[in-house]
């Protein structure tokens, strides 16, 4: 009986040693793409230059216990450093070299990266920086790692990796989506199911193929109903015992399926792609051996697990695992807390999530997806008299752009704007129309002289009924009160 206990266990919480080191390549390669994403706006986005300065940073978020080493300076040259050091360490976890370091230096740069500019961060952000948390804590360089090759991988033979470690970054993933289904309260999700629909109405978001499935009710209709009903259930699946692996690999794949159908439909930034990477982990040592006769780089033959009884005990892994141990217990009262029902969470305790950045609140497309809409249009006065819109470079229009998703570069400035509708957000508009004249006088002969922020609100109805636009002026700045 005990013995089945314990298998039980390895394989609910044991993960697989080749799907954390593809987690760790895979983990890298979006930690390098995001980095270069954000550098297309750098000097916008973490200089004194841009829309954040570090004076009005500190205004606001002096108090917030955020640890940022980015806040040191606001020169192009410091913000430039940091980005290539983090950088440097992302392809470092990606070949395997000091992997253990690689992994800390990582977390530690894009934790202070993310509290230098809050005001672009999304979902895909913290799901990033909770599972960089977790892989502290994880032996990541067991396989498809200069560590192996160079011999300095402890526990070389573990197949399937069982510890807190382990148990921690599952439950965190699972809890993603658990929770987040616990907030979807809105009738929208169930049982009318129409949060598809309205998520699909928001042009900020909405793709092409996106677009394309408004026109079959009945499917939205069906897909809303199976991501509300996988997350609500799909993460006690996953720890399912008996037919594990079948269970295992099917929920797994469903979770994987609507992620992929997210990517398709919506531009959410790598926030697909963060949870693509994260379910790997969940799948189980007979997945890979099955597709380890057709991909022999994934032919493993070691067949042992970790079992501490028989080695001489390692107090520093024992370490971890009891800190591993806490976190689970803290970040699972965290969520708890996140539904608003009770403060699980001390307030005194709250600074650790704070200065680890482990604070989350999964509430994606929560109680309901928006069904207030709209895009921008930034006026801009020239000198000579002339209009024009500086997010498409063309004379100024009021009507509806073809289509709204590509008005943004990329998702930060996506993040960004949409944030700025925001009335909470209402103090940084004046900021960045005050970037927006430096920018563009600073490159063109003929000077701004004056903006204007507008926002054509459009309001999403049922049943297909989209309000008339509304002109809204968020802000307006004189470009040469700035010269």
């Amino acid at each position: 009986m005990i013995k089945r206990i314990e298998d039980g266990v390895k394989n609910v919480f044991g993960i697989d040693a080749r799907a954390l080191s593809i987690f760790r390549i895979c983990l890298a390669l979006i930690l390098i793409f995001d980095l270069i994403v954000r550098s297309f706006a750098l000097v916008a986005h973490y200089t004194d230059y841009g829309v954040l300065p570090l004076d009005f940073y500190n205004s606001i978020f002096a108090d917030t216990g955020w640890v940022s080493i980015h806040i040191i300076s606001g020169g192009f040259l410091f913000q430039s450093i940091l980005f290539m050091i983090a950088g440097l360490f992302a392809i470092l976890l990606l070949l395997g070299y000091k992997t253990r370091l690689a992994t800390i230096v990582s977390w530690f740069l894009l934790i202070s990266l993310h509290s230098r500019n809050p005001t672009i961060l999304q979902g895909g952000d913290i799901m990033l920086r909770v599972l960089l948390f977790w892989a502290m804590f994880l032996p990541l360089n067991l396989r498809y790692s200069l560590d192996a090759i160079r011999g300095k991988v402890k526990d070389g033979n573990n197949k399937n990796v069982v510890s807190f470690g382990t148990a921690g970054i599952l439950l965190q993933v699972a809890f993603v989506y658990f929770f987040s289904a616990l907030l979807k309260t809105g009738n929208e999700w169930f049982p009318n199911g129409t949060a598809i629909y309205y998520a699909l109405q928001l042009d900020q978001f909405a793709t092409h193929l996106g677009k394309f499935l408004l026109n079959y009710p009945d499917l939205m209709f069906g897909m809303t109903h199976f991501v509300y009903f996988l997350e609500l259930i799909g993460p006690i699946l996953l720890f399912v015992p008996f037919f594990f692996k079948q269970i295992r690999i099917a929920t797994t794949f469903a979770f994987l399926a609507t992620l992929i159908g997210m990517a398709l439909f919506l531009n959410l930034g790598h926030f697909p792609f963060v949870g693509i990477v994260a379910f790997i982990l969940f799948l189980p040592s007979a997945f890979w051996d099955k597709i380890s006769n057709k991909l022999n780089f994934l032919r493993d033959k070691k067949l042992y697990y970790y079992e501490l009884d028989n080695i001489k005990i390692n107090w520093k892994k024992v370490v971890f695992n009891l800190i591993a141990f806490f976190f689970i217990i803290y970040i699972l009262l965290w969520n708890i807390q996140t539904l608003g029902k009770s403060n699980a969470v001390p307030d005194k305790w709250e600074v650790i999530a704070q200065k680890l950045r482990i604070d989350q609140y999964w509430n994606m497309f929560s109680p309901f997806p928006l069904k207030e809409d709209g895009w921008y249009v930034i006026d801009g006065e020239l000198a000579n008299g002339d209009h024009i819109d500086l997010l498409t470079d063309q004379v100024v229009t009021f009507e509806k752009p073809h289509h709204v998703a590509n008005l943004y570069t990329h998702e930060r400035w996506r993040k960004y704007l949409m944030n700025m509708w925001d009335r909470n957000y209402e103090i940084y508009r004046s900021y960045y129309l005050n970037y927006l004249c430096k920018d563009y006088n600073m490159d063109n002969e003929i000077n701004l002289t004056h903006i204007t922020m507008n926002f054509m609100v459009e309001i999403t109805g049922p049943d297909y009924q989209i309000m008339a636009p509304e002109k809204v002026i968020l802000e307006e700045v004189d470009c040469n009160s700035n010269l």
